[in-house]
């Protein structure tokens, strides 16, 4: 097992130990600074957080007006199906002539 530490040829000076320090007030004042919000800041997200939370009512209430206007709609009564017929005779094939399903394809190769 390694350990991982900080070895200094010799004893280690003020020098050393000053430069160390300087750079670890350095960064964790950089990072209160980054953490730190004015009142007003948070007042603005605040309000910010309510508007959004309005909206998400009115979504819902616009949601709940559709459902019930769907449920209110009479259900369309199914298609009837429909049987076409499609004249392929002459036409190029591949299978049975015989055979009881058959698929068209159209394309165009433009």
């Amino acid at each position: 097992m390694q350990s991982c530490a900080v070895r200094f040829k010799g004893k280690p000076d003020m020098k050393n130990l000053a430069v160390v320090m300087v750079v670890v007030i350095l960064v964790l004042s950089a990072i209160q600074t980054g953490f730190a919000q004015s009142t007003q800041e948070l007042k603005d997200l605040r309000q910010e957080i309510e508007g959004l939370k309005e909206g998400q009512k009115a979504m819902q209430r616009d949601l709940q007006e559709i459902k019930s206007l769907l449920r209110a709609r009479p259900a369309a009564a199914p298609a009837a199906p429909q049987n076409p017929l499609i004249n392929v005779e002459g036409a190029q094939f591949k299978g049975d002539k015989l055979a009881k399903l058959t698929l068209i394809e159209f394309s165009d190769f433009q």
